[in-house]
């Protein structure tokens, strides 16, 4: 074997593996697509065919994977009943206290070490800084909130 082939073998390897990963910690159906064109380019390396060819064929192979696969994964999700992981299906009807003052309506909440934008409900009773706020619905990249009762 020459020392492309074999570098190349392990390239791929540890795309497979990244890629698996990713997946795995993600929940998303991003990187999946990318785990047969990996193999198919590792394939290749491991026949040695040209590094360009394997580019090329990983490159092609992940966007045919993506473009065909990824629509048939979350409808085949969807249709079994499974419900997406994303921080709004997890946080709806969620708890979580303002780190910020209210200005024109909206404040600050972090969900998941991220600050979000808190979009308070008009009906709601406006909040102070501090208090705590319940996630009613996303909208684009803002929370919809209203206050929590105080005990």
């Amino acid at each position: 074997m020459y020392p492309i082939q074999i570098a190349m073998i392990i390239v791929w390897a540890a795309v497979v593996a990244v890629s698996i990963l990713v997946e795995y910690f993600t929940c998303q159906i991003v990187s999946i697509a990318f785990v047969p064109a990996a193999v198919i380019a590792l394939v290749m390396a491991a026949f040695d065919v040209h590094w360009g060819f394997q580019i090329l064929a990983f490159f092609g192979g992940g966007v045919i994977f993506v473009f065909a696969c990824r629509p048939l994964f979350k409808k085949y999700l969807q249709k079994a009943g499974t419900e997406s992981f994303t921080v709004r299906n997890k946080n709806i009807g969620g708890k979580f206290r303002l780190i910020e003052e209210v200005v024109d309506g909206k404040s600050s909440i972090v969900i998941s070490d991220v600050t979000w934008t808190a979009k308070i409900l008009p009906e709601s009773v406006l909040p102070a800084k501090g208090d705590m706020v319940e996630i009613i619905d996303f909208e684009g990249n803002k929370a919809i909130v209203k206050t929590v009762a105080q005990p």
